[in-house]
């Protein structure tokens, strides 16, 4: 059937494919892999037809190289280090998130993708007045404490994940994290919906 998707074990069995030149295997990774890739990138250029043709060309050059790039069973987080490299080398810088976050589920949503167990549970905290208060809370944040809140909770890396594709160690990492908590407590603590939104957060750390 044209356009069926191919079963693999793993994301290595599917990377070792496309290496050895499989073009399904290569369609597979793109279909799988571009929407996130537009999710993340968006929070560096917002200019979506620059984006994308950044990632077009990011695909190319996968594809053009297949034969000497590296063994992974990580692929999203082998793209999503291969975008954020491309993008700082073309002057992109993070950019702030705050008003973003919601964004990125609903369009999730209106594309018809299954949101994750952590999608639902921070969706349904993000509604009306609480969604303005979280944003302004987070807005407060560094950018670098405003990343690691959207690849930790929005984008569902681990910690470790987050530490190769930040560049950091893993306790730095951690700390990161639990001070940008700590500070979007900090910022809430009096509306009533601190503790509510923490303990949906502390399920995934």
């Amino acid at each position: 059937m044209p356009g069926m998707m191919v079963e693999f074990n793993n994301e290595q069995e599917l990377w070792s494919k496309f290496k050895s030149g499989d073009k399904p295997a290569f369609t597979q990774i793109y279909r799988s892999f571009v929407a996130p890739l537009l999710q993340y990138g968006i929070r560096y250029c917002e200019d979506r037809e620059k984006l994308k043709d950044i990632i077009h060309d990011l695909f190319i050059d996968l594809w053009n190289s297949r034969t000497t790039v590296a063994e992974t069973d990580n692929i999203r987080l082998y793209l999503f280090k291969s975008l954020k490299y491309k993008l700082i080398r073309a002057n992109y810088n993070y950019k702030n998130t705050a008003g973003k976050l919601h964004q990125y589920l609903q369009t999730l949503q209106d594309a018809g993708t299954e949101l994750t167990a952590e999608d639902k549970l921070i969706d349904a905290e993000m509604s009306g007045s609480r969604a303005d208060l979280l944003q302004k809370a987070i807005s407060k944040l560094s950018r670098r404490q405003q990343e690691i809140i959207m690849l930790r909770f929005y984008m569902g890396f681990s910690n470790a994940d987050i530490a190769d594709l930040m560049q950091m160690k893993y306790q730095s990492v951690s700390n990161l994290l639990y001070s940008s908590l700590s500070r979007i407590k900090d910022t809430l603590q009096s509306t009533g919906f601190a503790a509510r939104l923490l303990e949906t957060f502390h399920l995934f750390i």
